[in-house]
Formats: C-alpha cells, sequence, structure tokens
C-alpha cells in the first residue's frame, strides 16, 4: 500500500510539475460549432485566460446580424421588408460587399438569395428542372447597385433580398482576431468553417501551417493539395466540389450561383484560394472567382497582384492540375 501511495504521490508531482505556472504563456485552444460550421481558434495568452465566453459571443452577434437562418436578426428582418436599423459590423460588412462587387464586375453579389431560393440546390427533392422565364423573373430582384444603404440604414426594393454567407464567415474570423488583438495576444490562428487568419507564431515559435485541401468528394477521406505558411495574412478558399446536386442525366449543379446569368456554374475550376490581409475580403473574392472561371480568374488575378491566389481545376487530358500566382509560391510549404 505504502508503495502504491508512494507511486500515486510520485505521478501527482510529476504531472503538477509539468502543469504551465500562473503568469506562463501557454497555448490556449477553443474549438466547437458555430455558424453551421466548425470552428478551431488558437492562440498564445497568459495562464489561467480563455476568452471561451467573449467567443461564444461574437458568433451569436453576427449571427443575430447576419444569419438568414434565425428568422429574428437582421438580415431575416429586412429580407421580411420591415424597416429596420443595422449596426456597425453590418455597414462594414455591406460597404466591402460593394467594393468586391464593383471589383468583380458584380459576380460578387449579395442580392444572389432569391436566385438561391429559386434554385435550391441542397434540397434533397431538388430535379434540377427550373423554366428560364422564371430564373428571367429573379435576375429583376438581383443588383447591389440597386440597393441604397448608409451606416445606419438599407433601403431594399421590393423582391429584393440579401445573403452574406459568402462573406459573413470571414467576418467573423477577422472579428475575433481583432478581438484577440485588442487583449494584447500578437501569436494567433482563428479558423471558421475553413476560413483563417494567422499573426505572429505557433507556441513552438514556427509560423502557422495551413492546409488546402484537394477537391475530392469524400469529407472522410480529405487530403492537402497543398500546404502554406500563413503569418500576418488571411486565407479563404471557396470550392465547387462538395456542394452540388447530381441530376438524373448524370450532370452537377454546383451550389455557386452566377449572379449576371442567374444559372449555377458549370465549369472546370473546383477550387479557389485566396490570400489577403484581412479574411472577409479573401473570403468574397475566393466566391466571386470561383463563379468566374478559370481563364477570367486568371484574368482577375492577374490585374489585382496585391492578393495571392491558388486554382484547383479539372482537366479532362491531365486530371487535376493548379495554377498560383508567382508571390503564392513563397507561402508554400517545401
Amino acid at each position: 500500500m505504502k508503495s502504491l501511495f508512494k507511486l500515486i504521490f510520485l505521478l501527482t508531482f510529476m504531472i503538477q510539475a509539468c502543469q504551465p505556472k500562473v503568469g506562463e504563456e501557454v497555448m490556449r485552444i477553443n474549438r466547437g460549432k458555430a455558424q453551421g460550421t466548425t470552428y478551431n481558434i488558437q492562440y498564445i495568452t497568459i495562464q489561467g485566460t480563455d476568452y471561451q465566453r467573449e467567443i461564444d459571443s461574437i458568433f451569436a452577434f453576427v449571427d443575430q446580424e447576419m444569419s438568414t437562418y434565425v428568422p429574428s436578426s437582421t438580415i431575416s428582418r429586412l429580407n421580411a421588408g420591415e424597416v429596420t436599423p443595422i449596426e456597425t459590423h453590418f455597414y462594414n460588412v455591406l460597404k466591402l460587399s460593394d467594393k468586391i462587387y464593383q471589383m468583380t464586375d458584380g459576380l460578387f453579389d449579395i442580392t444572389v438569395y432569391p436566385l438561391v431560393q429559386l434554385w435550391k440546390i441542397e434540397d434533397p427533392n431538388f430535379t434540377g428542372a427550373i423554366d428560364s422565364s422564371k430564373v428571367d423573373s429573379v435576375l429583376n430582384f438581383i443588383g447591389f447597385s440597386k440597393i441604397a444603404y448608409d451606416s445606419t440604414s438599407v433601403k431594399l426594393p421590393a423582391g429584393m433580398k440579401l445573403d452574406l454567407n459568402a462573406i459573413a464567415q470571414g467576418y467573423t474570423v477577422d472579428v475575433i482576431a481583432e478581438f484577440l488583438e485588442s487583449k494584447g495576444i500578437q501569436n494567433y490562428m482563428v479558423e471558421v468553417g475553413g476560413e483563417v487568419r494567422c499573426k505572429g507564431k505557433n507556441i513552438n515559435n514556427k509560423i502557422w501551417l495551413i492546409g488546402i485541401e484537394k477537391p475530392v468528394d469524400d469529407p472522410n477521406n480529405q487530403k492537402f493539395q497543398t500546404v502554406v505558411k500563413l503569418k500576418d495574412k488571411s486565407l479563404a478558399t471557396s470550392g465547387s466540389y462538395r456542394k452540388y446536386r447530381t441530376l438524373p442525366n448524370g450532370s452537377r449543379l454546383s451550389h455557386t450561383i452566377n449572379p449576371k446569368t442567374g444559372y449555377p456554374t458549370n465549369h472546370n475550376l473546383l477550387s479557389v484560394s485566396v490570400m489577403a490581409d484581412d479574411c472577409a475580403t479573401a473570403d468574397g473574392l475566393a466566391t466571386a472567382l470561383l463563379v468566374m472561371g478559370l481563364q477570367e480568374a486568371k484574368q482577375f488575378a492577374f490585374k489585382h497582384p496585391e492578393f495571392e491566389y491558388l486554382f484547383i481545376y479539372f482537366d479532362r487530358y491531365k486530371g487535376y492540375e493548379t495554377w498560383r500566382s508567382e508571390g503564392f509560391s513563397k507561402y508554400v510549404e517545401r
């Protein structure tokens, strides 16, 4: 019994000796589910510090402002035709969405929601049969330039509805990152639904390594196309290889809808990754470039070298191929 007691005492002492002391720096990890996806937030902070409650509050606040799945949210009330004031964060997203709308010649458009509701790509009962006249009719309610907004309000013409899903997660990443920085944290990785922003280094004093998935259908067979070193940058990826509907004739309809034509995209560009200073911009651009298709996306990349890009596409002769901007290569882990 004495020997067992000594062993238990020794193990307890060893565990206590290995535990960080109050005041020492540790890697805090906050993981969970939010916004219909998962999140993984890691940051170096003082032992005993945990911002889980504040992180939960940020997720709840963004959802209450921008989620179409929350009936009482600001965006849901606006889409229902109510006159409702908007907060600073909502205004910030509108301004950035307007900017990306202009940059992409209207291919990033948060007024796409009526088309999303028309096509219902994720509805298991969807057959793919949409009359062209219905598409043409809905296109009358599409176009960011048709809405009016300022720092306190949004005026939507009758029939128009907003959808911020293509930018809200990236914006949430930025809000959480900026919250951590307000607490003096200079080393962090914030990831929500695959959109990520990193600053500084990890607990091992190494630059953060972020994997970009191969475009495979099976989420249980995930492999990385490449791994990048991300420091003081954001990375967002949009893909059409998982969210799609296979029609009876064997063709696929992507969940990504072209707001100018009114139809789901149908081309060989499968995944777009964009690197930018802020995650909301990277998120919005990744969506728009995925809509464009490979050649137009390349042209955009050449015109906007302030961002970095990785495109994964399918070549019917060569299989899966990649194209990357010249500057992207310096971030790739060798």
